[in-house]
């Protein structure tokens, strides 16, 4: 402070506008305060030697004014006092100055490029609900169509009664006589309905008209009232057979496989596939177990094989991924900005939705970046999302890559896959690669393709285990081998089994036989099938055999065993 207040002093005994010129001087010079008070010092000093000389105040003035008008324009003294310092500073201090320069511009960018990113919103140009409607009707009058007559099912199979819904999923063989009347007496006074659904199945097509505002506010309300439809046809046709009622209880089986049928038959849909399989499954493996507890004659297993191998005739259990990439498509819409430069990037408000689906807390991506910043774990896909991540038509062609791969592989069995040493995981991430949005929204592709293939092994094996009981009616035996059953006639091809692209393992026991596949361990485990620590059927499971005949009973805290006439399951 003393220093200070002796140049201040040095700077007083100047002529007054000596004294003026210099601290408009370095005023202007906008540097260091250290900078600025060694420059007044040199200014003061290069003042005073000039004006030693100077007798007089009225000398002292005039030659002050020389003086200053010898330095010229005092801003452009300023800027050259300036660099000439900053010349002169040591070279440290220029690239730690430098440096600060460069990372305060680069953070000025960043936080330009973050303010454009998130200000960013997508366009929807293309309505593909209206795509959808117009992809899954075919070209037929509406009176031809099957979903009004299953849709007026809905509203009483969707919501049942508290004791009905508590025996609804049971296993027949383990409800009571009672049990039974109570289902029996529900449906009974639902048999209009059932009748309408009945009569659904005889249509030629099946389409339901899609509406939302989006592809991702598709409302399939429909699927979880058709599950419960199907397990009433189906109960009814146990009880029918119960009573003897063959016929009656072929026909309920018969109609829910068209049912499952229908509902798969658009194939674009990939929830309504499955619930169409779900369906046929259920139809598949309830005749499979009033085969396994009634004796019926061969006259009626001889229409009923017929009638269900032109059921079938034709069908693909193929499962396709139109829909889905359609889906996809509408999505890519909404999840990325509309076209500026770099071809459009993530709109992560978009994103967080549909990556929370269910939490009501999703976090604005402005809190997501700042959080970010505290959290170096996430730093990299920080940095993913908002530089390097694929724009909209990257990810729209990666998308094209992907389903293209899943048609693929949807041809291709369990077997085959694994024969041909094809790891879709690994295969699927070199198209998704770090694309966050695929990453989110594309499906486990195998695991639904393998589900149409396991399907397909189920319902070749009923049609078998037809012809086998027809066989056993007619010769007073099951044949040796499935190829007997080819040779007389009764059966047109050998069911496959996926897990080994063989025919399925088929043995004669003492007064039986035993019909499987080895399951997705690929291995043969003698029929035995796999069962959890209490004792209950673990179908399609990661170990044991999937027995189709005959079909092990849930037997809790038993081991393993078969027995001579199991239900269906």
């Amino acid at each position: 402070m003393e220093k200070q207040n002796r140049k201040e002093g040095k700077l007083s005994q100047l002529p007054l506008a000596v004294a003026e010129f210099i601290k408009l001087v370095i005023k202007k010079m906008r540097y260091r305060k250290k900078v600025r008070r060694d420059v007044q010092a040199e200014l003061t000093a290069h003042f005073e030697d000039d004006l030693k000389d100077c007798t007089t105040d009225e000398q002292r003035s005039q030659k002050a004014q020389q003086l200053i008008g010898g330095f010229g324009d005092v801003k452009l003294l300023a800027v050259l006092l300036r660099r000439a310092k900053k010349r002169c500073r040591p070279l440290w201090r220029t690239v730690v100055a430098r440096a600060f320069q460069t990372v305060g511009v680069l953070f000025l960018c960043l936080v330009l490029y973050v303010v454009w990113f998130l200000t960013g919103k997508p366009v929807v140009t293309t309505d593909y609900i209206a795509k959808l409607n117009n992809l899954v009707r075919p070209v037929a009058d509406e009176s031809l169509n099957a979903a009004p007559l299953y849709n007026k099912s809905i509203e009483v199979f969707e919501n049942l009664p508290s004791d009905v819904s508590k025996l609804w999923r049971e296993k027949y063989y383990e409800v009571t006589a009672e049990d039974k009347q109570l289902i029996e007496k529900w449906l009974t006074e639902n048999d209009e309905v059932l009748k309408q659904v009945i009569a659904g199945t005889q249509k030629p097509y099946y389409w339901q008209h899609y509406e939302g505002e989006e592809m991702f506010s598709v409302l399939l309300p429909h699927l979880s009232g058709y599950r419960n439809t199907a397990r009433a046809i189906c109960w009814r046709s146990r009880l029918l057979a119960e009573k003897g009622r063959y016929e009656q209880a072929f026909g309920d089986i018969k109609a829910c496989y068209r049912f499952g049928r229908h509902v798969k038959a658009s194939k674009v849909v990939l929830v309504e596939q499955l619930v169409g399989i779900a369906i046929e499954a259920l139809a598949v493996q309830n005749l499979r177990g009033i085969l396994s507890e009634h004796q019926v004659d061969s006259a009626t297993l001889t229409t009923l094989q017929r009638d269900l191998e032109q059921i079938i005739a034709g069908g693909d259990f193929v499962m396709s991924f139109a829909g889905e990439k359609m889906f996809i498509y509408d999505e890519i819409q909404r999840c990325f900005t509309e076209d500026r430069f770099g071809g459009g990037h993530l709109y992560l408000t978009r994103i967080g939705q549909i990556s929370s689906i269910g939490d009501n807390s999703v976090p604005s991506p402005q809190n997501i970046i700042i959080e970010s910043i505290f959290t170096p774990q996430v730093w990299p896909r920080v940095v993913q999302v908002l530089f390097f991540h694929p724009n909209k038509q990257q990810t729209r062609e990666a998308a094209d890559r992907f389903y293209a791969y899943c048609e693929t592989i949807a041809q291709k069995t369990p077997a085959q896959i694994k024969t041909q040493g094809i790891d879709t995981e690994k295969e699927t991430q070199k198209i998704i690669k770090d694309n966050v949005f695929l990453s989110i929204l594309a499906p486990a592709l195998e695991r639904a393709s393998e589900i149409g293939h396991r399907h397909r092994t189920s319902v070749e094996a009923t049609v078998a285990i037809l012809a086998l009981l027809r066989h056993k009616a007619d010769k007073g035996s099951f044949p040796d081998d499935l190829q007997q059953l080819i040779t007389a006639g009764y059966l047109r091809q050998l069911p496959l089994d996926v897990y080994s692209d063989k025919p399925l393992v088929y043995r004669r026991t003492d007064d039986n036989f035993i019909l499987y596949s080895f399951g997705p361990n690929f291995e043969d485990d003698g029929g035995e099938a796999a069962r959890d620590k209490h004792g209950r059927i673990r179908k399609w499971a990661d170990e044991g055999d999937v027995v189709f005949w005959q079909v092990p009973k849930s037997q809790p805290n038993q081991k393993q065993h078969f027995t001579p006439t199991p239900a269906g399951f």
